[in-house]
């Protein structure tokens, strides 16, 4: 007996929306895009989305827009709690970003970053706890948010296979200071390929906006942290 790996779940609404996009000639960062990531953060309690081209490009674009973060102050070489347990794409931005990968096992009932594991891993050059909320299942984050309070990390949340899920309430991927999401075909929901990162904070919201669009800073309030171009087709979407 064969199963496919994914299957198509359009129907004609979803079919005629992306018939409406492709007429309207802007098939990147345009009006749909922009609803969307409204409609996102509004869904799962966060005060900002923005849309990446898949999950990796969010996680890629999560740590960086930490590293660059102005009142942060990370450096090359400081350390972000991960578990042992993942796929390679929450793993490779720490290192593209010159940050460390520290690992920690996983509990063997959930296959999730053990807390008390992650605690007792925190150095003085460590930055952020990674956690992954595997296959539909969240991590503790209700104790990892109270580690990173009391140790003054950031919790990022790799939340591209649980989409939908929640802990006490609360979506999982609003629990961290970041939480990233997946709308590849074979995941909770579909955009061909794209991917979401979530945050509350202001200046980490514009450096996504900023980084996605490969440093341009169009599209960014006169009052952002970032350096603005003072020409009116640079700040056009």
């Amino acid at each position: 007996m064969f199963y496919p790996l994914a299957s198509t779940t359009w129907d004609d609404a979803e079919c005629r929306a992306l018939q409406r996009v492709i007429v309207s000639g802007r098939h990147t960062m345009g009006p749909e895009v922009a609803a969307f990531e409204t409609a996102f953060a509004a869904r799962v309690g966060s005060q900002h989305a923005v849309m990446a081209s898949s999950g990796s490009a969010a996680n890629l674009l999560a740590l960086a827009a930490a590293f660059w973060h102005p009142d942060l102050d990370w450096r090359a070489g400081d350390e972000v709690i991960v578990p042992a347990v993942s796929w390679s794409t929450t793993y490779f931005p720490v290192t593209q970003t010159g940050l460390k990968l520290r690992f920690v096992d996983v509990e063997a009932s959930t296959l999730n970053i053990d807390p008390d594991l992650a605690c007792a891993a925190i150095t003085p050059r460590t930055r952020a706890i990674l956690a992954v909320n595997l296959l539909g299942n969240p991590a503790r984050l209700d104790r990892l948010r109270a580690i990173c309070d009391r140790h003054d990390l950031l919790l990022i949340e790799d939340n591209c296979e649980s989409m939908g899920a929640s802990l006490d309430g609360r979506a999982a991927g609003a629990w961290g200071d970041l939480g990233t999401f997946s709308s590849f075909f074979s995941h909770h929901i579909c955009t061909m390929e794209g991917g979401m990162v979530v945050t509350n904070d202001r200046k980490m919201h514009h450096n996504l906006i900023c980084l996605r669009a490969h440093g341009w800073t169009r599209g960014l309030p006169d009052d952002t942290h970032l350096p603005v171009d003072p020409d009116p087709f640079q700040r056009q979407f």
